[in-house]
């Protein structure tokens, strides 16, 4: 992947072959998401070190970057577009369901024996509908879902307090503008 001669051009050939590289190694099937992960990130470290200037190979990866984030956008875009007609197909059939069901009820039939269909119908079992607040419910008709307050004991950790059953981690975590 390195050349001699470092022009724009040439920079910009490096980022399409480090991009097929990247996109290859996705695509495999013989390799792991763990192992995929690794190679990527060799393959970064690579490209950035060898002999062009760093400064101008960050800010192409920054680009890339860029780059990766306007397709992701347009692929959400493009996700709850296709969401929003699929749940458009579903209340089609759920209208077209319930009113086949309402007319095999009219011509009081429960099941239909087609060609390359077979309706059959039943009663379902009752909704259960609460005259109280779920809270004001017995104990027994109760279930509780138990989950930590993560903002709490970061406060905690934080103001030095030594809590024998949590810990922040050593892990440095950062995050990267690109403006």
């Amino acid at each position: 992947m390195t050349q001699s001669n470092h022009t724009l051009w040439n920079i910009s050939e490096e980022m399409i072959e480090l991009e097929n590289l990247i996109n290859q190694l996705q695509d495999s099937e013989e390799l792991s998401e763990e192992e995929k992960e690794v190679k990527i990130n060799e393959l970064f470290s690579e490209w950035l070190t060898a002999d062009t200037n760093f400064e101008e190979k960050a800010e192409k990866v920054a680009h890339y970057i860029k780059y990766l984030e306007a397709i992701t956008e347009a692929r959400k875009a493009e996700a709850k577009r296709i969401r929003v007609l699929a749940s458009m197909s579903e209340k089609q059939g759920d209208k077209l369901r319930n009113y086949l069901i309402r007319e095999m009820q009219r011509v009081n039939k429960t099941k239909i024996e087609g060609v390359t269909c077979k309706l059959s119908m039943r009663k379902k079992q009752p909704s259960i509908c609460l005259k109280v607040e779920p809270e004001e419910l017995p104990d027994e008709f109760k279930r509780v879902k138990i989950e930590p307050n993560l903002t709490e004991i970061r406060k905690a950790l934080k103001s030095q307090k030594d809590l024998d059953w949590a810990f922040l981690s050593d892990d440095e975590d950062y995050s990267l503008t690109i403006k």
